[in-house]
């Protein structure tokens, strides 16, 4: 029987430039999936929960930061068949609620190990596949509001 997990991310927006995250080589007494590579807080949504809401707890986990969500950036699903599961995930453009900023930021230690604050992830070594489109359309996304003469905090 197949089974389907759904996982929300929050791509966070600090002053024109974008949270990243580094996943621990170890987690919860295993190997991480992808060690050591470049990341966005997120997470399974877990049961009555809606994913909107599951970016914010995550993100809430993971970095301490409190965020309104955002525009869905992106969506993919992948079939794991050792798992017999499809794996879907969203990504959502975040901000952070007022009265946060990068002073806020406490990692979660058994999931990461360092963070970044960047505009351009291209020069960046072993970042997962899914952000080179999400950042590529929130960029978009947010040029469409600059031209338009709208702001999003």
């Amino acid at each position: 029987m197949q089974n389907f997990k759904l996982i929300a991310h929050a791509l966070v927006k600090l002053n024109d430039r974008y949270l990243l995250i580094k996943r621990t080589k170890i987690k919860r007494g295993k190997e991480n999936s992808l060690p050591e590579y470049w990341d966005i807080p997120g997470g399974m949504v877990e049961e009555g929960e809606t994913p909107s809401v599951a970016a914010i707890r995550e993100t809430k986990e993971e970095v301490n930061l409190d965020i309104v969500i955002g525009p869905i950036l992106h969506e993919d699903s992948n079939y794991d068949e050792s798992k017999e599961t499809v794996f879907t995930r969203i990504v959502y453009q975040a901000e952070l609620r007022d009265g946060q900023d990068e002073n806020n930021i406490i990692l979660q230690e058994d999931e990461h190990s360092e963070y970044i604050l960047v505009k351009d992830i291209t020069e960046i070594d072993k970042v997962v596949d899914y952000l080179f489109d999400t950042i590529q359309h929130a960029n978009i996304y947010n040029s469409g509001l600059k031209s338009l003469g709208l702001t999003n905090k």
